[in-house]
Formats: structure tokens, C-alpha cells, sequence
């Protein structure tokens, strides 16, 4: 009966572990080791991808983080940045303290790769080598003329927000893009407005300044973020089929304009040596006078303007002239007033003795004859029936006028200077 209840099926059964062998004892314990290994390299690996989302921004630098495909609006400083494992976190890096330079040959001439380098002057092309549209790049200028510009720009990225979010750039790829196609767009609308030898010789400072000015105007107008900070025309020349032909032209009217500068140059010196700082003035009221006077002035009070200008404020050779002859006429008038006043003072005495009144004028003016310089006076006795004259008069007589002439002019200076009556003695006063 106790047979029969132990071989009932519920019963317990007893678990007898028995030892392994020496084979699968060591086969455990290898198992267990490669389970720890295993685990130590996924826990390092584990690190390694929490930590490989780390970057080194340089000192030129800012970066954005995008999670998740959105931007974060924090810009990350130069230095060490963390951020989750890619993709959940992306750092985008952006040179934005560094200048970027940008060369645009879209409006020059196709080079070869033998030309590619060499200056214009080494670079030529025949009458019959017309442009190729496909390769050849020119600007059409407001005189129908063509020109070949190569630009250089320098820029920078001013603000990573507004150039992740508006140019979606991450790199600067994406401000070249814009930069180029703003550039082309901005040099075909000034050489519109300018002729060729303005946009090629004249006017190059105003180009680079207008190109720049515009291209940041549009750039500011798509908040892209990015600041142009120099525009350089490269080499602008007309094209290579006509260059020289262009530059002789330019030559010729260089010289017309240095001659017209000189000419106006000329004109302003006759014109100051004429009449001095006042003669545009002059010529202002006589070109208003040639009109027949203005709304303002008539012809009278234009021309007592003339007068008043003349006299007072006119210099140089005419202004020197309009005084010698008002000091002349000044000295004419005075002379007519005293003979007038003489004439008035002798008429009462003509009127009683008319010709003792003439004897008397007749010995002063005889008087005033022979006292005048360079006058020699001849005695001839009355009793001569024969008198010559030397003509030339004899030397004898001009040394001996000279020497009176010397010793009253020492006589004169002597009694000045002394300040006393002075006698002089001579031959002539014995």
C-alpha cells in the first residue's frame, strides 16, 4: 500500500543538483565573463552616444541647435557645446565673425585656360570674334554700349537666427546663392542707368558704393541675416574687340577737357587780372543789360548798378584805368573851374584897359616859357647882321644847363636838410 502511494503522480519530487563537470564549469564560467564584457562595452557605448553630440565652436563662430527638425532660438558662444544625440539634436556652426569673400564673373569675358591669369593688356581679340552669348558675360550701360565687370564681395552673417530661418542655410553655400543672384540682378540695373565710360572709367567709386548700398538693401528687406561690407569692380573694360579703339576715344576727349580746363583757367585769369574778384558780377549785368533789364531791375537801374560797381569795387587793370581816368577828369575839371574862375576874375579888368590887361598876360606867359626845363635861351646883339645856330645845339651849352640844373638840386637838398637859407656861390654869380 506504501508502494502504491509513493507512485501516485502529485507527488514532490526532490531536486538533487549534482556537480558538473570540469568541461561545463569552465564553459559557465566563460559565459558569465562574456556577459560582463558585454555589458561594460554597452555602457560605454551608451556614453559615447550621449556624448557624441558634441561640439567645438571656434572663436569665429556661432551655432544654432535644431531639435527635432525646429530651431532653437539660442546662439551657442565660441567653446565647448553639448546637445543630444543625432537626430534628436543637429548643431549647425556659422563663420560669423569671419569675412567671407565671394568672386562673381558672370558679367565678363570667357577665358581660356591659357588667359586665365594674365592681365587685360596681354588679352585680345579680333573684330571678327564677336561675344558668345553662352559664354561671354557683358552689361548693357544706358548708351548702348557693352562693359565686362568681374565683382568681388566680402560679407558676413550678422545674424544666425534670421539666416537659419529665412535663406534656410547651414552653411554658406546658401549666402552665396543669394548674394550672386542679388549682384547680377543689382550691376544690371546701374549699368542701365550710366554710360560705359562711367561705369567703366569715371564714375567707379559710385558704382562700388550704389552696388553695395542696394545689395544690403535687399538683404535687409529678406531679414536673411547677412551684411555685404565691400563691393570691387575687378578690371572693368569695354570688350577686347573694340578696347582699343574705346581707349583712344577716351584719350581724345581727355584732352579736350584738359584743354577746355585750360581755356576756363585762362579765362578766369584774364578775367581777375581785367577786373578782379568782381567780374562775374560784371558779366552778369552785362548779360542782363543785353536782355533788356530783368523782372526785377530795369535797364536804369541796371546800369546804376554798373556804375556804382565800376567805380567802387572793380579792380585789376580795368578798375586801374577807371581811376586814372576819374583822377584825369578830376584834374580836367579843376583846370576848366580855375580858368573859368580866372576868366571871371580878368573879365572886369579887360573890360577897363584891354591891353594893358594882354602886355601883362603876354610877359607872364613869356616869363613862364623861358623858366621851363629844357628850354635854352639865345641872346642875339642887335647889331649882328649874321647869326647861326647849331642844330644839334652845342654840347658846350647842354654841360653847362646840366651843371646849374645839379647845384640848384644841391642847393635845394642842402637848405632842407640844414633847415637854414643857404647863399650858394658859383661862377654864375660873380
Amino acid at each position: 500500500m506504501d508502494q502504491q502511494r509513493d507512485e501516485h503522480p502529485h507527488r514532490t519530487l526532490q531536486m538533487v543538483e549534482e556537480p558538473l563537470d570540469a568541461a561545463s564549469q569552465s564553459l559557465a564560467d566563460a559565459l558569465r565573463a562574456s556577459f560582463s564584457v558585454l555589458k561594460g562595452i554597452m555602457l560605454v557605448l551608451l556614453v559615447l552616444y550621449l556624448f557624441s553630440n558634441v561640439r567645438s565652436i571656434e572663436s569665429h563662430e556661432e551655432a544654432l541647435m535644431l531639435r527635432l527638425g525646429g530651431l532653437r532660438r539660442v546662439v551657442e558662444r565660441p567653446g565647448l557645446v553639448w546637445a543630444l544625440p543625432y537626430p534628436i539634436d543637429e548643431i549647425v556652426p556659422l563663420p560669423t565673425k569671419k569675412s567671407n569673400d565671394l568672386l562673381i564673373d558672370s558679367h565678363t569675358f570667357h577665358r581660356s585656360e591659357n588667359e586665365i591669369g594674365k592681365p587685360l593688356s596681354y588679352l585680345s581679340r579680333g573684330y571678327d570674334q564677336g561675344l558668345n552669348p553662352s559664354l561671354d558675360g557683358a552689361l548693357l550701360t544706358a548708351d548702348t554700349g557693352l562693359a565686362h565687370v568681374q565683382w568681388k564681395v566680402t560679407y558676413k552673417i550678422n545674424d544666425v537666427n534670421s539666416y537659419v530661418t529665412e535663406i534656410l542655410g547651414d552653411s554658406v553655400e546658401a549666402a552665396d546663392g543669394l548674394i550672386r543672384v542679388l549682384v547680377e540682378t543689382v550691376a544690371v540695373q546701374l549699368a542701365s542707368e550710366l554710360t560705359a565710360e562711367q561705369l567703366i572709367r569715371t564714375r567707379i567709386d559710385y558704382v562700388q558704393r550704389e552696388m553695395k548700398s542696394r545689395i544690403n538693401e535687399r538683404l535687409a528687406a529678406l531679414n536673411s541675416g547677412v551684411d555685404v561690407t565691400l563691393v570691387e569692380m575687378d578690371e572693368p573694360t569695354p570688350p577686347l574687340q573694340v578696347r582699343n579703339v574705346f581707349y583712344a576715344t577716351q584719350r581724345a576727349e581727355n584732352r579736350k577737357e584738359q584743354r577746355i580746363r585750360a581755356a576756363e583757367k585762362e579765362r578766369t585769369k584774364i578775367l581777375n587780372e581785367a577786373a578782379g574778384a568782381a567780374y562775374p558780377r560784371l558779366i552778369r549785368l552785362f548779360e542782363q543789360l543785353d536782355r533788356g533789364g530783368t523782372e526785377d531791375k530795369s535797364v536804369k537801374e541796371l546800369r546804376e548798378e554798373l556804375d556804382r560797381l565800376l567805380e567802387q569795387e572793380v579792380e585789376g587793370e580795368a578798375g586801374k584805368r577807371i581811376k586814372e581816368a576819374s583822377a584825369y577828369r578830376a584834374k580836367v575839371v579843376s583846370r576848366m573851374e580855375s580858368d573859368v574862375e580866372l576868366y571871371r576874375t580878368l573879365l572886369p579888368e579887360y573890360t577897363r584897359n584891354p591891353m594893358m590887361l594882354i602886355n601883362r598876360l603876354w610877359e607872364e606867359t613869356k616869363q613862364q616859357i623861358f623858366e621851363s626845363p629844357g628850354v635854352t635861351k639865345i641872346y642875339r646883339p642887335p647889331w649882328l647882321k649874321e647869326f647861326r645856330l647849331k642844330i644839334p645845339l652845342d654840347p658846350e651849352h647842354t654841360r653847362i644847363e646840366e651843371a646849374q640844373r645839379l647845384r640848384k638840386q644841391e642847393f635845394e637838398e642842402s637848405k632842407v636838410r640844414r633847415r637854414e637859407r643857404l647863399v650858394p656861390l658859383g661862377w654864375e654869380y660873380d
